[in-house]
């Protein structure tokens, strides 16, 4: 089966150039026109193209609002624009438009054949099975404060790290700073904007929409403004998590406590709950709460795990007072390690390549490994061998 390849170009000098490589040893059948965005939607009624790569030399705001038009009429078209501009602006415009990549200017033979490469590796995938299904993981705080974020961020990193797909998704809609835990790429796509195009959604434009922290780890940022929170909807997000799930081998849900329409549909679409709380009296009260409501919201008792963050042996108030407060079993302690935390968050980088001997470190990679086991021998845990040696 061939793709078709479609370029516009703004130059008929040009074209004939860049219509000159031969394509069809890639698989990829390519047509060339001469002109712009005002070109756009005849060109994809004449020749139905799978992906379009055109010139886009200004930032015009009628030429985009044409090249939305045109794609609201085909899209599965994989659009990529040939730009100067780079700014996040004209990326997030570009991407709310339907455009699925945009490659530095100006365009050339090179350009063409990357395009017509990436197009190629994108066939075989539409004629593979599914992936399996992976496993959604929803993260969140009894109230705030308790270090969901931390959590989620780092055990994604750490799921990453052997070797498992992870997609994070930042659902604190209003304060969402997930990314900034793991890297200091600024996101030119937010859950917003991918709720907004739902129907032009699929596994290539999440991808390109996501902070790339490691060739395994992908981030999703929250909306930069408050202003575009309600662009996120149940329908948009139940899209996102669907097409992450058959993609990743694990989703991620950073989740705010505030328990709107949004949060409660990532909540019934998780397979597991994970509650954070630390062992104080107003956390154990948030987060008996908050289990009432899982009950109500009926989610069976087996979904919810209770997380204890910043956990120190002797505190006033102990593991069985919370468990027995709570009705609820603790699944997993994270031991107290604020210097090395903060210094992880401050700086952006992963507690563990930042301090892989800490023990929140070790706390992490055992969670890891226990959610996707490896064929390594059997360990006794942090906590295990703390208890042992009291």
């Amino acid at each position: 089966m061939f793709t078709k390849l479609s370029i516009i170009c703004a130059s008929e000098n040009d074209l004939t150039a860049l219509a000159s490589p031969d394509l069809a040893n890639l698989g990829v059948v390519l047509s060339a026109h001469a002109g712009s965005a005002k070109n756009l939607a005849r060109v994809l009624a004449a020749d139905q193209p799978d992906v379009v790569l055109m010139d886009f030399v200004g930032a015009d705001d009628k030429a985009m609002e044409q090249i939305e038009m045109a794609l609201r009429s085909a899209p599965g078209t994989h659009m990529v624009l040939v730009s100067p501009d780079r700014s996040v602006e004209f990326l997030m415009r570009a991407m709310r438009a339907g455009v699925r990549e945009v490659l530095p200017a100006p365009m050339s033979t090179l350009t063409v054949q990357l395009v017509a490469k990436h197009a190629h590796s994108r066939q075989p995938a539409k004629m593979q099975a599914p992936h399996h299904a992976g496993r959604v993981l929803a993260m969140i705080p009894a109230k705030g404060g308790p270090g969901a974020t931390f959590l989620a961020t780092n055990l994604a990193y750490a799921l990453s790290k052997q070797d498992k797909r992870v997609a994070l998704l930042d659902l604190n809609l209003y304060f969402g700073d997930a990314a900034m835990f793991l890297s200091d790429s600024r996101p030119v796509s937010s859950v917003a904007d991918l709720s907004r195009q739902t129907q032009r959604l699929d596994a290539a434009l999440l991808q390109s929409s996501m902070i790339k922290v490691n060739d395994h780890l992908h981030v999703l940022a929250a909306p930069e403004s408050p202003d575009d929170v309600d662009a996120v909807t149940t329908a948009g997000l139940e899209k996102i998590i669907d097409i992450a799930r058959r993609n990743y081998d694990f989703v991620i849900l950073d989740v705010s406590s505030t328990l709107d329409p949004v949060a409660v549909k990532a909540l019934d679409l998780a397979d597991a709950i994970y509650l954070t709380l630390q062992l104080t009296i107003t956390f154990v009260r948030a987060a008996n709460r908050m289990a009432t409501v899982f009950k109500v919201l009926g989610y069976p008792r087996d979904k919810l795990r209770i997380i204890v963050n910043r956990f120190e042996k002797g505190g006033e108030i102990s593991l069985a007072d919370a468990e027995k407060s709570m009705t609820l079993k603790v699944e997993r302690v994270i031991p107290n390690s604020y210097a090395a935390v903060r210094a992880s968050v401050n700086q952006g980088i992963p507690l563990i390549d930042m301090a892989p001997r800490d023990p929140v470190t070790r706390a992490l990679q055992e969670w890891a490994e226990d959610l996707a086991p490896s064929a390594a021998q059997p360990k006794v845990g942090w906590l295990q061998g703390l208890l042992k040696s009291a």
